[in-house]
């Protein structure tokens, strides 16, 4: 049988909760038709997942009662954030879900010359968090990854970070340019038609190493999973 498992905000987690989202409800009635006594599992993305069974079920309410902390894991001791470019809608998607499911920590999208320039809306912001709560549980993952709002391309290193990247073509290995003693790494994707020369040369000025991901030019959604996964792999390997 199919595992069920819910996302509910660290806040909501009760020894009692009420389920009544019309998709989970259907789900677990009418797509698993799980019973009462059945298990449920619930993870609130900030480092625990619970055991839960299920206590009544209504025509439009599932009642659950917590039994036991199942998983329970710190905050990561390294961590990727990925600055990707605004683009067309189902890059976007690809990016937030295939990142997610490998481990980046947190988003940032930004603006550059040859981004898209208008600025996500409320809902917009709200579907990418959809998007991300989803690839989270459907990965097992116990954290959720931020996503920041969007920023100017020149803005994107404000917080600070151990190490910063740019993917380029003209760039280096990576194993020349990182090693495993760095927490917090920040790579930054191009976006159609990569960055131009000007913001390349402002990059390197405020710090950002070029590494090389692919001997052939990438889309922006490839690079974004292929440098995730690649630098998530060296940071955590062995």
């Amino acid at each position: 049988m199919s595992k069920i498992r819910i996302y509910i905000k660290p806040g909501q987690i009760e020894d009692s909760i009420s389920i009544t989202d019309r998709d989970t409800t259907h789900k677990i009635k009418d797509v698993l038709r799980l019973k009462a006594q059945q298990p449920v599992y619930v993870f609130d993305g900030c480092g625990k997942e619970y055991l839960y069974s299920i206590k009544q079920l209504s025509k439009k309410s599932i009642s659950l009662t917590k039994e036991k902390l199942l998983r329970q894991a710190a905050s990561p001791a390294n961590t990727v954030t990925l600055g990707f470019p605004l683009e067309k809608e189902d890059r976007v998607d690809f990016i937030l879900q295939k990142c997610t499911e490998l481990g980046v920590f947190r988003f940032i999208p930004f603006i550059s010359q040859r981004s898209l320039k208008v600025k996500p809306s409320a809902n917009k912001l709200n579907r990418w968090q959809r998007i991300i709560i989803e690839a989270a549980r459907q990965s097992q993952r116990l954290w959720i990854p931020e996503i920041s709002e969007t920023l100017a391309l020149d803005g994107i290193d404000k917080q600070g970070f151990d190490l910063k990247i740019v993917g380029s073509l003209a760039g280096q290995s990576l194993i020349k340019k990182i090693n495993k003693a760095v927490r917090d790494v920040l790579i930054v994707i191009g976006p159609v038609g990569d960055f131009s020369q000007t913001e390349y040369k402002d990059l390197n000025h405020k710090g950002f190493k070029a590494i090389k991901l692919s001997e052939n030019l990438l889309r922006t959604e490839t690079a974004a999973m292929f440098s995730v996964g690649l630098i998530n792999n060296f940071l955590n390997e062995g």
